[in-house]
């Protein structure tokens, strides 16, 4: 498997069975990053690509003797698992959209259902396991914060709008008052005929290698009300323009 032309770290490539398209790509002018492996350490400034990646399992399989390890970490054996994962390289600082097609071989049911994002090794960064999906509810919309400090990645966090953008739309169902989420069976491939594709909506906080403050974060804070695929109008086609049509 390879990143932006560059062999990915070893552990990840024994630890996954890759399956999802990956998105890195190499370097553009002014990314001034070059390290391609989620599995590695870097420190970035604004502007510079930055890679990490997103594993798929089961909640349990991100876990070994009760702490929570980073999927770089071969003692969790989530090849065994059925562990399946995505790479990316957004530019530091930009909001990004991130889409992984669920509509081909890869579905979240089948994968365990709960997702980490990581980066780093001896700075380890991890997110907590969020659900995704399971055989009866699919979550399709999130938002990550990736926060930085001196450019180097301390913390990933999920970011919850209480189903404000799903609040009064019939066709959507609220799971445990935080997440906004479709049934399965209305998706492609377990039924339904809904795009039930991932988004990830990601912004950047804290500092870079230079201490410049990055703002992406802030710039969408008070947009978190609405619809994570409203605020990308130029998008044809998106998830929730389709759930209107379900059930």
């Amino acid at each position: 498997m390879a990143i932006g032309g560059r062999a990915t770290n070893p552990v990840v490539a024994v630890v996954f069975v890759l399956s999802l398209w990956i998105s890195a790509i190499p370097a553009d002018a002014g990314d001034n990053n070059p390290v391609f492996q989620p599995c590695a350490d870097t420190k970035i400034q604004r502007k510079d690509g930055f890679t990490f990646g997103i594993a798929f399992s089961d909640r349990d399989s991100f876990f070994f003797n009760g702490t929570q390890l980073s999927p770089c970490d071969s003692r969790l054996s989530l090849a065994s698992k059925g562990a399946q994962l995505a790479v990316f390289r957004p530019k530091v600082d930009e909001i990004s959209l991130l889409t992984i097609n669920t509509t081909t071989s890869f579905a979240p049911v089948t994968s365990g259902g709960f997702m980490v994002v990581f980066a780093g090794r001896k700075y380890a960064a991890r997110s907590f396991p969020i659900f995704v999906g399971n055989t009866s509810y699919v979550v399709t919309s999130f938002t990550l914060v990736l926060e930085f400090q001196k450019g180097t990645l301390q913390n990933l966090y999920w970011k919850r709008d209480g189903c404000a953008s799903c609040s009064g739309k019939s066709n959507f169902v609220c799971l445990s008052k935080q997440d906004c989420a479709i049934k399965t069976s209305s998706c492609k491939g377990q039924g339904g005929s809904v795009d039930c594709s991932i988004g990830i909506q990601l912004t950047f906080s804290g500092t870079d290698k230079h201490y410049a403050v990055l703002n992406s974060w802030y710039e969408v804070s008070n947009l978190r009300q609405y619809s994570l695929y409203g605020l990308y109008s130029n998008l044809r086609d998106s998830l929730t323009s389709q759930y209107h049509n379900v059930f």
